[in-house]
């Protein structure tokens, strides 16, 4: 992402220090949506549940399986009055959702597909939520922790076995990106000994890498709440292609903006922010929010997971 301007179109960005900025692009943002909505869109955003009590989001199995979502739908129902009904799933089947109208927003991460979907005027809009780090993950006897893409090519090289989600989610499209990065085609016929495809969420990939003493990418988050470890240890720290970022994005209602993930997006973006920056797994806040500056300190990045491995 290039730099923040001041003016107001400017993105939203991680760099810490430019909170007021994000916050005027935000509101700006929403500005603009709300005054392409007809008389009863708007409507719909402050009448309160008698006319719309459950809004239909679409969201990545990391955030229910982290126990994010919980916290989300709890606040967001003390502060608006509606129910959220969160429908999960992996990016790539939400964005579909969200493109055939069957839910009114999506939490999901992987940007350049939620950008796409926005340009082929399948969403109205797309906002920056908050980001967290991926992990390599693997048996606790396999090399000490190291750059991500170097355990990649060494995975590879020695033919260690790694379970993919192979489910075109948001952490299977970035592990195939870091694969790309590594130089490792897994699609060849030599990876057949090695790489194989779970097709399941996140959970269920990493209970059978665990059985399987097998490497596996998961976000930091998810992998927290996990509660059958086994014997897989954080072995893939360190880099920023472990980035991940999570948006929102706002779908439509016929031809009009979706007036319902329009107040997700407003409500997610604002106040929803305190909320991400509040969750805890143990002493770790495992999530960072983007659209606003509410954290009390620095999230724990990657690197942050395989300090106590290291000398």
């Amino acid at each position: 992402m290039g730099a923040l301007g001041t003016g107001p179109d400017c993105e939203f960005v991680s760099t810490p220090g430019n909170g007021c900025a994000a916050r005027r692009g935000h509101r700006t943002k929403v500005i603009r949506l709300i005054r392409t909505f007809s008389a009863a869109a708007v409507l719909l955003l402050f009448a309160g549940p008698a006319l719309a009590d459950t809004i239909r989001i679409g969201g990545t199995t990391s955030v229910r399986d982290s126990g994010l979502l919980r916290a989300l739908q709890t606040a967001f129902s003390a502060d608006t009055g509606h129910h959220m009904q969160f429908i999960v799933g992996g990016t790539g089947r939400v964005l579909k959702l969200l493109e055939a109208q069957d839910v009114s927003g999506a939490l999901v991460h992987d940007k350049l597909s939620e950008l796409d979907l926005v340009a082929r005027g399948g969403a109205a809009e797309r906002l920056e939520v908050m980001r967290n780090d991926y992990l390599i993950l693997g048996p606790a006897s396999a090399a000490v922790p190291m750059e991500a893409l170097a355990l990649l090519n060494q995975i590879s090289r020695d033919q260690r076995s790694f379970v993919s989600r192979g489910d075109n989610s948001g952490t299977h499209k970035a592990e195939l990106r870091l694969w790309q990065g590594a130089g490792v085609d897994v699609d060849a016929k030599a990876a057949r000994k090695w790489y194989r495809k779970s097709g399941t969420g996140q959970g269920a990939t990493l209970n059978i890498a665990a059985s399987l003493d097998a490497f596996v990418l998961a976000d930091g988050a998810t992998w927290l709440a996990f509660d059958n470890k086994a014997n897989l240890m954080p072995k893939g720290c360190f880099g920023a292609a472990l980035n991940n970022v999570y948006g929102v994005l706002i779908g439509y209602d016929g031809d009009a903006v979706d007036a319902r993930g329009a107040l997700f997006a407003e409500w997610l973006t604002g106040p929803g922010q305190r909320v991400i920056a509040a969750f805890k797994i143990g002493d770790m806040a495992p999530f960072a929010p983007l659209a606003d500056m509410h954290a009390d300190g620095p999230m724990p990045t990657a690197e942050a997971f395989c300090e106590p491995q290291q000398s």
